[in-house]
């Protein structure tokens, strides 16, 4: 009968490198990134380097000292394998994750996996890196090998049907990881809310779908939660490049994460002196 579809790998190398994918996981927001609130709840060791790095907004920097890294890196000689529980930003389905290794050379891991749930916030992590309650981890992702000073961009061959909120990334058997990106669907909020309530957001689901330039600030950055802050430059707002051209304008067209009658609109243009339009 041949292989079966279990047999068959779940996800593929999205090359970022290869313009034919690039768009493979363009149109998925980053759930694990703390620009939309995401946050590491427990990890088993941070030795050389805080497991917070995995979520920050900012490219890895290759300036970090010996002594703590810009990436979370473990003690070596784990019997067996070291493990970071995170708790995403929004609850959504995952389309792909981008293991990024961008200036670790020797302190990388061997190999990754990568587990996912849906369990309520606060939920507890014991020292095995399993929830407290009835909560059971689902595989995601399998042990993928991984090389130094590179992005690995892995896309699922089915996002997930299932949504989840927690992921515990494992390094095997110890090692680390500069950044770690969870592709996926916001999904909607079980309980409608009450009152006033930002449908431009990405928490709410919605999207940014085109713009007709990014060139200095991403337009995914016009529907992050809460206010740029200067020591975040890279969430500090949609910028496009300046042009002498007589009438140009500049747009960017948002989708609401749903329908909803405006009550009103708010442009911040925190951190901007000179460069707002």
């Amino acid at each position: 009968m041949g292989n079966t579809q279990s047999s068959l790998p779940t996800y593929y190398n999205a090359d970022p490198n290869n313009e034919s994918y690039t768009n493979a996981l363009s149109d998925y927001v980053d759930l694990a990134s703390a620009a939309i609130g995401a946050k590491v709840v427990e990890a088993s060791n941070e030795r050389f380097g805080a497991a917070r790095n995995l979520i920050k907004a900012s490219q890895p920097s290759k300036d970090s000292d010996d002594e703590k890294m810009d990436a979370w890196v473990t003690r070596r000689h784990n019997p067996e394998a070291d493990w970071a529980v995170i708790q995403l930003g929004s609850s959504g389905t995952i389309a792909g994750f981008d293991i990024d290794t961008r200036g670790l050379d020797g302190e990388h891991a061997a190999q990754v996996s990568i587990q996912g749930c849906l369990a309520p916030a606060g939920t507890r992590v014991n020292s095995s890196g399993d929830l407290s309650g009835s909560h059971e981890w689902q595989e995601l992702l399998p042990a993928v090998e991984i090389a130094a000073n590179s992005r690995h961009l892995l896309a699922l061959w089915t996002p997930t049907k299932d949504e989840f909120n927690h992921v515990r990334v494992s390094l095997h058997p110890d090692g680390g990881v500069s950044r770690l990106r969870v592709y996926g669907t916001v999904t909607k909020p079980h309980e409608a809310p009450v009152g006033e309530t930002d449908l431009a957001s990405v928490n709410a689901g919605a999207r940014v779908i085109l713009a007709s330039d990014e060139k200095l600030g991403a337009k995914s950055n016009l529907i992050l939660p809460g206010r740029a802050t200067p020591d975040s430059p890279e969430t500090q707002g949609w910028k496009t490049r300046r042009t002498h051209t007589a009438d140009h304008s500049d747009w960017a067209i948002v989708r609401l994460g749903e329908p909803g009658f405006l009550t009103r609109i708010e442009l911040d243009t925190h951190t901007y002196d000179g460069d707002q339009p």
